[in-house]
């Protein structure tokens, strides 16, 4: 049993590849610190037995020779380094606001692994340098719906293993519960919510449920009806997902402020961007090529009186259209008495 916990021990302990390898020395150093009482010469027969297993490779050109594991490999084995273990955490921090907590759940390994190697280094620069970083998303994020684990795991596998499900649904439009087979192409994660893309009953057309709205589900008798034509890719480039609206890009040409133009001097709108000075010191011009979708118009709408859209001209409309209705509601309700008190 001891020589098993000590292949896994020089295991985690090889890099892989182009990271830095690891010497014979310095693992032999490592396994001492272990407890294990090894000769370098064992170490040698240990690393020759595992790499007839493992991809492992030896720059024998070296002396002591270095280890490590091929680039392609994708085992659980691996040493944990200070930039590895700093990459976990910050990503896990990032996609706590935007991803399901079921999968969340299941990265808690290599974030508890991440975080126990920054505690165990001597250094602890990189550990107190944690507390000093935070991820803001870009725009307000809502807090992300909550999903039965349940409900999750079962989703999964139908779309894994291409099953049909029953289930129970609770309409968002007409609030009622409503229950049908369901067959499952995909998943979309969108910011704050997760939805399975399928088809109901005898119907084809591909449609949008938001797992935090299923009440039941359990694997159907009826067969699965596959859809071969259908890709979660090309679902959201034609806009069917509701954030597309057309495959033509809008070349954008907007009066913006001063302000906004030095934002957008360092954080682009896109690649294409001009941004030009007009006789008004305090208003510039912006020219882009931005995608005909529900993420550009959010941008424009969230930056309110900083900008002024030109062309194109339906985009103008709509934008002024909204503007106006807007502050025509609002005259509406203070004049029927609906205000905050």
């Amino acid at each position: 049993m001891d020589h098993i916990i000590r292949y896994i021990c020089i295991l985690e302990q090889m890099p892989i590849a182009p990271k830095p390898s690891i010497s014979t020395k310095d693992m032999l150093e490592k396994l001492e610190e272990k407890g294990f009482s090894v000769t370098l010469r064992s170490l040698q027969r240990d690393l020759a037995a595992l790499a007839k297993y493992y991809p492992i490779i030896c720059n024998n050109k070296v002396r002591p020779n270095r280890w490590c594991f091929t680039e392609d490999y994708q085992g659980s084995f691996a040493s944990m380094d200070v930039p590895s273990a700093v990459n976990t955490i910050l990503v896990n921090e990032y996609l706590q606001s935007i991803m399901p907590a079921p999968l969340l759940a299941q990265l808690n390994p290599q974030l508890n692994r991440a975080k126990s190697f920054l505690k165990s280094q001597s250094d602890k620069t990189y550990a107190s340098w944690m507390d000093k970083v935070r991820i803001i998303p870009d725009g307000k994020s809502l807090v992300p719906a909550s999903i039965d684990p349940d409900v999750w795991e079962l989703i999964c596998d139908a779309i894994m293993f291409n099953k049909a499900l029953d289930v129970a649904y609770c309409s968002h439009k007409k609030n009622e519960l409503k229950s049908f087979t369901l067959h499952p192409y995909g998943l979309m994660v969108r910011k704050s919510a997760t939805y399975v893309l399928g088809s109901y009953n005898d119907y084809k057309d591909v449609r949008q449920y938001a797992l935090q709205r299923f009440r039941s589900l359990e694997f159907s008798r009826e067969s699965f009806r596959p859809n071969p034509n259908f890709s979660v890719k090309k679902y959201i480039d034609s806009g069917e997902s509701g954030f597309k609206y057309s495959d033509e890009p809008i070349h954008l040409s907007a009066l913006i402020s001063k302000d906004l133009a030095k934002r957008l001097e360092e954080t682009k709108l896109s690649d294409s961007q001009l941004i030009l000075n007009t006789p008004n010191v305090e208003w510039f011009l912006l020219r882009a090529v931005v995608p005909d979708d529900c993420d550009t118009r959010v941008w424009l709408r969230g930056q309110g009186a900083s900008v002024v859209v030109h062309e194109p001209a339906f985009l103008r409309e709509e934008m002024m259209s909204e503007a106006a209705k807007l502050l025509k509601l609002s005259d509406e309700l203070l004049r029927m008495g609906v205000c905050i008190s």
